[in-house]
């Protein structure tokens, strides 16, 4: 690590001591001295600002550096296209990603998106070694230290899904350190295993929480997200009992009206179990980078018709509605759209003329009403995981065990919510089948859960994303007979998006060439790059 090292600790301290909004590239290369001169740990209010500035490192300051990251990711399957064809020479860069083409070591964004985690890992390290000694009582030094594993948990778990082995070190480390190899991949899942059961120990449940304190990582958000690295680890007992353990806290329930899990007022409702609240100036872009460029958008990573029509053969108009807005159409919840009511995805400019409801701002509850979005912050919340997951992650535990009875149950209070039959008699990989169906559709669109479920899941002994893209796969083929008028209107992003897809290869992204040559070799490579 020790290319990036010096950036990390600048970006980590110099960023939460001043406050500043910097790329990491222009910030002082003063390492942990930093700290020591702004004597932040040295009061109690210093102290709570610098964890408070951890929380940050979940999206950062900008649009570029994460958030848009996990857009392309999403954009790389079978539920999205980047989309952006009035621009599509701003595309070069997303390319590599989103339909493969030529994904390498040498990929920037790619680097920025191990970049940025790296920092928040980092971060955690400083404030958990630090906060030890700081003057707080110890009831809130417990509390913040816990909050900073279970960061540290979330940072390295973006880190594992996407590179697989990667370097483990949970102390602060210096640009002289010597470089630390990768450890393998089930070793840094019981480091994140372990980083958020200690949190889940240590942390308070939300409801203890009062004001602005209720986005805080609480027992709830560090249970959540041990079910889900558990089921990542393949640990399916364990993702069993946490998710049950969650449930049983009677915190959190389903949001009866699905729609409203979305909408710019939902700040930690019922369903949301962790979210970074967002205002004008910070905290969510989604809105408006996926936002129709007729609206002030920027139109980039739209909706395919491929996932519309895995609605469509459910009858699954509830999320449908709630979830991908169609050019020409009227949108749920706001009567008000485009002016008309009849929504103007601009389709001359976008893929699949079709873009998200999910991060749509109605008209009328925009900072500016009745106007097209006037800034790339939104303030609506930015979700990490809801209890709709979770009831997901416990059904999918459940039914690899052999526990379909109980895999059935919280899979069908999903479906209640949607309206839709319930599914019964169904066991073994029919009934595993049904959750994953039931995850994409449930899930659409938000961070980058089809990316990672494509990436986690096995079918006949191979990753669903070599079934669903590569020359022959079922997304390829088809959008080969697609006759949808949009995506077909057009080539300018290529209707054979995902043949360059390589098994064996592109389930894991390229470990950063810099990272590996910074090492001198001692941070090795990924297999076919």
């Amino acid at each position: 690590m020790r290319l990036f090292q010096t950036s990390i600790v600048a970006a980590a301290l110099s960023l939460s001591a001043i406050g500043c909004k910097e790329s990491f590239t222009d910030l002082p290369l003063n390492g942990i001295q930093t700290v020591e001169n702004l004597k932040v740990f040295d009061t109690p209010e210093g102290t709570v600002n610098y964890v408070n500035s951890c929380y940050s490192a979940l999206n950062w300051d900008d649009w570029w550096q994460v958030q848009f990251r996990r857009m392309v990711f999403e954009s790389a399957t079978d539920d999205g296209w980047l989309g952006n064809t009035e621009q599509w020479g701003n595309a070069a860069g997303d390319l590599p990603v989103a339909h493969f083409q030529g994904l390498s070591p040498n990929d920037g964004n790619t680097e920025n998106y191990w970049t940025f985690n790296y920092f928040g890992v980092q971060r955690a390290n400083v404030g958990i070694e630090r906060v030890a000694t700081a003057p707080v009582n110890d009831a809130l030094r417990k509390r913040l230290v816990a909050e900073m594993k279970f960061l540290r948990g979330w940072f390295y778990f973006e880190l594992v899904k996407n590179w697989g082995d990667v370097p483990l070190y949970t102390v602060p480390r210096t640009a002289n350190d010597t470089p630390v190899p990768r450890t393998p991949k089930a070793q840094v899942y019981e480091q994140i295993m372990n980083d958020f059961q200690e949190a889940a120990q240590d942390l308070p449940q939300r409801k203890d929480y009062t004001g602005l304190d209720k986005s805080r990582a609480s027992k709830g958000a560090a249970l959540a997200f041990l079910a889900k690295a558990a089921l990542w680890a393949e640990k399916y007992d364990v993702a069993e009992q946490v998710a049950k353990q969650l449930m049983d806290l009677n915190e959190y329930s389903l949001e009866p009206e699905f729609g409203n899990i979305f909408q710019a007022s939902y700040y930690n409702g019922p369903e949301s179990i962790f979210e970074i609240s967002s205002s004008v100036l910070n905290g969510n872009v989604r809105g408006v980078t996926a936002g129709s460029r007729n609206d002030g958008g920027w139109g980039w990573n739209v909706p395919s018709s491929n996932l519309e029509s895995a609605f469509l053969a459910e009858n699954d108009t509830v999320r449908l509605t709630r979830t991908i807005i169609k050019h020409g159409q009227r949108v749920w919840g706001d009567p008000a759209a485009s002016g008309t009511g009849i929504f103007d995805a601009r389709p001359s400019g976008n893929k699949s003329g079709r873009i998200w409801r999910k991060f749509y701002v109605p008209r009328g509850k925009r900072v500016v009403p009745n106007q097209s979005y006037q800034s790339v912050w939104v303030p609506v919340p930015y979700i990490f995981i809801r209890y709709g997951e979770v009831m997901l992650i416990y059904a999918e535990a459940s039914a690899r065990q052999g526990k379909a009875a109980q895999a059935l149950d919280a899979l069908n209070a999903i479906r209640r919510r949607a309206k839709l039959p319930v599914r019964t008699g169904l066991s073994g990989e029919a009934l595993t089948d049904a959750i994953i169906a039931e995850r994409r559709l449930e899930l659409a669109g938000e961070l980058s859960f089809r990316w990672d479920d494509l990436r986690r899941v096995r079918k006949n002994g191979k990753l669903l994303i070599a079934s669903v893209l590569g020359p022959n796969g079922s997304f390829v083929r088809y959008n080969a007979a697609s006759k949808d008028p949009f995506e077909t209107a057009t080539n300018t992003e290529p209707q054979n998006k995902g043949t360059l897809f390589r098994e064996g290869v592109n389930e894991l992204l390229p470990i950063p060439a810099r990272e590996v040559n910074a090492s001198n070799g001692v941070v090795t490579q990924n297999p076919g790059y």
